[in-house]
C-alpha cells in the first residue's frame, strides 16, 4: 500500500539516496551530495512541511520537494524537484503526490504554483497538463567553455560590497526565473561571487556567479552601454579567475542578442524549459 505525507520528518540522508535514485536516468543525469542538496534547500526555499512524498512499506519512493516565497504580495510555491524511482514509475505518483499537498497549500493561502520541465519530457508536461499547470514561458539553459578573446579591457571589474537591487533591476529586460532570483540569490550570497563592471565610478553592468556550482546566476548590463564590450569583460573576467567551463539556466528564451551573445562566448544551448504555472486562486 501506498501511504502519502509531507517530508518534515525524513532525514537528508534518506531524501538524497531517494533523489539521486530518481534522476540516475533523467534526461539530464544527474547526482548530488549532501552538501548540494542542502545548498539547493537554502538557495530554492524549500519548505518540507510544503514539500509531499510518497511511501511504500515505509520506504520513500517518490517526492516533490516545494520552495516557497512572497513575490510580489503572492505567495508563491516552487517545484523544486520532483522525483520517482525507476522501478515505481507509471503508478501516477506525481499525481496523487499533487492530489495530497494540495490541500495543504490551500490551507496556507498560496496564490499560485511554479515549477519547470524539459520541453521534450512529454510524459511529465501532460503529467502537470492534467493537474492544472499551464505554459507560461520558455527558458533556455546554457553551457560551454569561454573563449578569452584577450580584447583590450575598456573597463574595470570590482567586486560589489553589495547589492543595490533597484539599480540592478534597472538593467533588466526580463523577469529572473526561480533558482536565479532576489531571494535565491541573497540567500547564497556568501557562496557567490558579485562583480560590477564599471567606466570610473559609473556602474554598467553586474554579474552574479556561484563559482561551486560554475553557473552564472544573473549577468545585466545597463541598456545604454551594451554592445560595448561589457559582458563580455565580466565573463571573460570570470573565465580567467575561476574556470572557463561555465553554465547559465532558465534564460527566458525571447532574446536573439543574448543567444547570438552566448554563442559568441562559447556557450551552447543544451536544454530548453517549460515554465509552468498553476493558480490556486
Amino acid at each position: 500500500m501506498i501511504t502519502l505525507q509531507t517530508l518534515e520528518n525524513i532525514p537528508i540522508e534518506k531524501l538524497l539516496e531517494v533523489f539521486n535514485l530518481s534522476f540516475s536516468d533523467y534526461i539530464v543525469p544527474f547526482c548530488l551530495t549532501k552538501e548540494q542538496l542542502e545548498d539547493k534547500i537554502k538557495s530554492d526555499s524549500i519548505k518540507l512541511e510544503f514539500s509531499v512524498g510518497a511511501f511504500q512499506d515505509n520506504q520513500l519512493i517518490a517526492f516533490i520537494l516545494h520552495g516557497y516565497d512572497l513575490v510580489d504580495q503572492l505567495k508563491i510555491v516552487y517545484n523544486a524537484a520532483t522525483g520517482v524511482i525507476p522501478t515505481k514509475r507509471g503508478n501516477k505518483l506525481t499525481y496523487k503526490m499533487y492530489e495530497h499537498i494540495l490541500p495543504v497549500l490551500h490551507q496556507n493561502n498560496i496564490d499560485k504554483l511554479l515549477l519547470e520541465v524539459i520541453t521534450t519530457n512529454e510524459r511529465a508536461i501532460k503529467t502537470y497538463k492534467n493537474i492544472g499547470f499551464k505554459i507560461i514561458r520558455e527558458l533556455n539553459c546554457y553551457k560551454g567553455s569561454i573563449n578569452i578573446t584577450n580584447r583590450n579591457s575598456d573597463f574595470e571589474i570590482r567586486k560589489l560590497g553589495q547589492y543595490n537591487w533597484p539599480e540592478l533591476q534597472s538593467f533588466w529586460d526580463l523577469k529572473p526565473s526561480w533558482q536565479n532570483s532576489i531571494t535565491a540569490l541573497e540567500k547564497m550570497k556568501n557562496f557567490n561571487i558579485s562583480l560590477g563592471v564599471y567606466d570610473n565610478e559609473k556602474l554598467l553592468g553586474y554579474s552574479i556567479f556561484n563559482p561551486k556550482l560554475k553557473r552564472i546566476h544573473q549577468l545585466s548590463v545597463d541598456k545604454n552601454y551594451r554592445t560595448k564590450g561589457a559582458a563580455r569583460q565580466l565573463l571573460e573576467h570570470i573565465a580567467t579567475n575561476y574556470g572557463k567551463d561555465l553554465s547559465a539556466i532558465n534564460i527566458k528564451n525571447t532574446s536573439k542578442e543574448i543567444l547570438k551573445f552566448m554563442k559568441e562566448m562559447g556557450m551552447n544551448l543544451y536544454i530548453k524549459q517549460y515554465e509552468m504555472e498553476f493558480p490556486l486562486k
